[in-house]
C-alpha cells in the first residue's frame, strides 16, 4: 500500500535522483527539488568512474606536509585558494587529525561498504531506466612517469586496496603498450585493477534516471532551497519539517539533503555542523580525440583520470579546496589540457571545452 509520507530530497545530481528512486520504491510520495535541471550540477562533469575500490582517503598520513606545495605550486594535484584559507585551514587542520594509521584503515573500510556494489548496482538501475549501454564494466589502468612510483608491495594506498579485494595486475612494457596503445612511450609501468566500471554520458545517465522516477510517481521541481525548518511541536502538524524554497514552503515528513557542497548551509538551521568543504574538480573534455581508451587511465603523480565517452575523451581531477560558490580558475583545466597532450601524444586535442564543478569533501 502507498504511504502518505512525503519525502522531499535536496538535490537533483547522481546521488539525490538515486536516493529519490529508492525512496519511491518503499511507497513513499517523492519530490525532488533542484535550481537547476537534474544531472546539471556536479555530476555533469565527473570522470564517470564506478571504482568499487575507492577506498583511499584524501588524508593519508604525512598529508600535511604537503601544505607549502597546495598554496603555491599552480600544477599541484591538491590545492588551497588563498581567499579560502579561514575556512580550508580548519577543515585541513582536521583531516590532519584523522590521517593516523588506525583512522585511514576505519575510513577505507566504511567507503569500501558504500562503494563495493556500485557496478552492479547501476547496471542493474541503467538497465530499467532503459539505457544499459550508458555503463561499462571497464577496468582501470593506473600509470606513473616513475615506474619505480608504483611500489605495490609498500605503499599504503595499493595495500588498502589490496586487502578490500581489489584485483591488481602490474603490466610492463611492451604488455602495457598492448593493454593501451594509445598511451606515451614515456610510460612503462602500469597496475591494471578491478572491479570496476563507468558511465560513457554522466549527464544522460542523470537524466534517464530522473525520467524514470517519474515513471515511477516521483515529481521533480525546478526550485532553489534556501533552508530547512523543523516543524513546531504541538502546531497541529506532527513530525516534519518545512522546505523554504524560491517557489514557497514545501511540508515534508521526510528530508533528504543531497545539495554537495552546499548541503551543509542547509542543515545550519537545524543545528548540524558538518566538516564539508568544497572540493572544486575539473575537466576538459576534447571531442574527437582520434583514440579510444580501453581502460579508465589515471596518472597517479597529477592525479587526474581520462575516459572515453559519447561526448569524446573527458580529462578529469585535481582538488581545488575552497568555497563552492568561488569563481573557476581556469589554469587548473589548462594544467590538465597540458597533461593529456603528455599522456596521449598521438590524440587530437584540439577540440577541447572545459568545465568546473565543486564536489562535497568531508
Amino acid at each position: 500500500m502507498a504511504s502518505t509520507r512525503h519525502a522531499v530530497v535536496v538535490g537533483a545530481g547522481i546521488v539525490g535522483i538515486c536516493t529519490a528512486v529508492e525512496l519511491r520504491r518503499l511507497g513513499l510520495r517523492v519530490t525532488v527539488l533542484d535550481r537547476l535541471e537534474p544531472g546539471q550540477g556536479c555530476s555533469f562533469g565527473n570522470a564517470g568512474i564506478l571504482a568499487a575500490h575507492a577506498v583511499v582517503p584524501i588524508g593519508l598520513p604525512g598529508a600535511g606536509r604537503q601544505l607549502p606545495r597546495m598554496l603555491f605550486d599552480a600544477e599541484n594535484p591538491l590545492a588551497l585558494r588563498w581567499g579560502s584559507l579561514p575556512r580550508t585551514l580548519p577543515w585541513l587542520a582536521r583531516m590532519r587529525r584523522e590521517s593516523t594509521p588506525a583512522r585511514v584503515h576505519e575510513i577505507a573500510d566504511a567507503m569500501k561498504a558504500l562503494y563495493r556494489n556500485t557496478l552492479e548496482l547501476h547496471q542493474a538501475l541503467a538497465q530499467e531506466a532503459g539505457v544499459p549501454e550508458l555503463i561499462r564494466p571497464t577496468p582501470g589502468l593506473y600509470v606513473h612517469r616513475d615506474a619505480a612510483g608504483i611500489d605495490l608491495e609498500h605503499g599504503l594506498a595499493w595495500r588498502l586496496r589490496r586487502e578490500r579485494g581489489a584485483h591488481v595486475e602490474v603490466l610492463e612494457g611492451a604488455a602495457l603498450r598492448e593493454a593501451e596503445p594509445a598511451l606515451s612511450a614515456e610510460y612503462t609501468r602500469g597496475v591494471r585493477m578491478g572491479p570496476m566500471g563507468c558511465t560513457v554520458n554522466p549527464l544522460r545517465l542523470v537524466q534517464a534516471y530522473a525520467a524514470l522516477l517519474v515513471r515511477m510517481g516521483g515529481q521533480v521541481q525546478r526550485a532553489s532551497a534556501s533552508h530547512l525548518q523543523p516543524q513546531t511541536p504541538g502546531a497541529g502538524h506532527g513530525d516534519g519539517l518545512t522546505v523554504h524554497t524560491s517557489a514557497g514552503p514545501v511540508q515534508a515528513d521526510v528530508a533528504v539533503v543531497a545539495a554537495g557542497a552546499w548541503s551543509a548551509e542547509l542543515l545550519k538551521p537545524l543545528g548540524l555542523s558538518l566538516p564539508l568543504i568544497a572540493e572544486r574538480g575539473y575537466h576538459v573534455t576534447f571531442a574527437d580525440p582520434g583514440i579510444r581508451l580501453n581502460h579508465v587511465v589515471t596518472e597517479i603523480e597529477a592525479h587526474f583520470a581520462c575516459t572515453s565517452m559519447e561526448m569524446g575523451l573527458r580529462v578529469a581531477g585535481t582538488e581545488e579546496l575552497g568555497d563552492a560558490d568561488d569563481a573557476p580558475r581556469w589554469q587548473r583545466a589548462q594544467v590538465l589540457q597540458r597533461q593529456a597532450r603528455r599522456l596521449f601524444p598521438s590524440a587530437r586535442l584540439e577540440l577541447a571545452s572545459r568545465w568546473m564543478g565543486p564536489r562535497p569533501g568531508l
